[in-house]
């Protein structure tokens, strides 16, 4: 159609990888003809994969397909968004995005269609977080909710080993004084290490707290469990979720290594418990094979409110997470440049 003197096009597509999507078009002066010529557009671009339609490149090659089918544009926009599979929603997210939760039907899932389940716990109580910035000597100011994503697993290693134990040992001379020698000894043994753990599934994780965030679901993973979200349940707090960058494969990769740095932190001490008489000064692995097994692994999305609050001595912020709003920073004082950014995207408490 046309629309202020610009021809209009819309599709709705799959992408050369698979990828739920909608395409459209304004081209600028309006021409006859040109609103066939940009559906035909779009449905070519939609032939290459998802990260090919962004940037300067897919532009060109848009403007020069349509000058070599006759059409002269001065203005050319071109936008692209993801289509709920259940709803059939436009969403814009960030290209880095492997899961979404869809603000209007709660539906979740990946960019190519997949349901995925997902796992959240509940928030905090506005009360709780007021009760909090009280414990800090202050009144609360404003707080934002949002869902922090993360993938948790429980992971298990078994790594055999060789390691060689370099010790000093105690020997009396016969004058009777006391020397100490130096000696090494091959030792070799298996070692089996279990974790519960945690990965937050973005990219800017250190803006999260990553470290203490993670340890705090890795520790709630197994004392208080979260839920399964139904769409009826997502639906409404879509809007507050952090859509995951980081996908299950990635995440269990680094689960992996942290596994295996455990193991030869394990099989190290294990070696030099082996260490005969004396005290073992210095333990190298010569040979260590570790086995590591992501026995189950969810996405959780944990509640992580940040708000703000009035001391006597000025405004600070803080970050508290879970059900209980367990404060993990409590201390930042704001500049008037921060504290404006973060009204921006507060909401104000009454």
């Amino acid at each position: 159609m046309q629309s202020d003197q610009a021809a209009v096009a819309n599709i709705a597509a799959t992408t050369r990888d698979g990828r739920l999507v909608y395409l459209s078009a304004v081209a600028r002066p309006a021409q006859p003809g040109l609103e066939e010529a940009l559906t035909s557009l779009l449905y070519r671009l939609a032939e290459r994969s998802y990260s090919e339609l962004f940037g300067d490149r897919a532009r060109f090659d848009a403007v020069r397909l349509l000058k070599e089918w006759g059409f002269q544009v001065e203005d050319l926009e071109i936008t692209v968004s993801y289509r709920c599979p259940h709803c059939a929603a436009s969403i814009q997210l960030n290209p880095e995005v492997v899961v979404y939760v869809c603000p209007y039907c709660g539906w979740a899932g990946d960019p190519f269609g997949r349901p995925v389940s997902i796992l959240a716990w509940p928030p905090a109580p506005q009360e709780a977080v007021e009760q909090l910035a009280r414990r800090l000597g202050g009144t609360l100011v404003t707080a934002q909710l949002l869902y922090i994503p993360l993938w948790v697993a429980e992971a298990r290693a078994v790594a055999d080993y060789t390691a060689v134990v370099t010790y000093t040992e105690a020997q009396r001379t016969p004058g009777g004084q006391v020397r100490y020698v130096t000696r090494r000894r091959r030792v070799s043994g298996t070692v089996t290490v279990r974790s519960t753990e945690a990965v937050v599934a973005r990219l800017n994780a250190e803006l999260f707290g990553a470290g203490r965030l993670e340890e705090w679901a890795a520790r709630a993973w197994r004392a208080r469990p979260p839920k399964e979200l139904t769409a009826e349940e997502a639906k409404p707090i879509a809007s507050s979720i952090l859509a995951p960058e980081l996908g299950e494969s990635s995440a269990a990769e680094l689960i992996k290594e942290r596994l295996e740095t455990m193991a030869a932190e394990r099989a190290r001490s294990d070696a030099r418990m082996r260490s005969p008489r004396g005290a073992a000064i210095k333990v190298s692995l010569e040979r260590f094979v570790p086995k590591v097994e992501v026995l189950r692994q969810a996405l959780v999305f944990t509640p992580f409110c940040l708000f703000t609050y009035r001391p006597p001595s000025g405004l600070f912020s803080g970050v508290a997470i879970g059900p209980d709003a367990s404060a993990i920073q409590a201390e930042a004082p704001m500049s008037n440049v921060e504290r404006a950014a973060w009204l921006a995207g507060a909401w104000a408490v009454s």
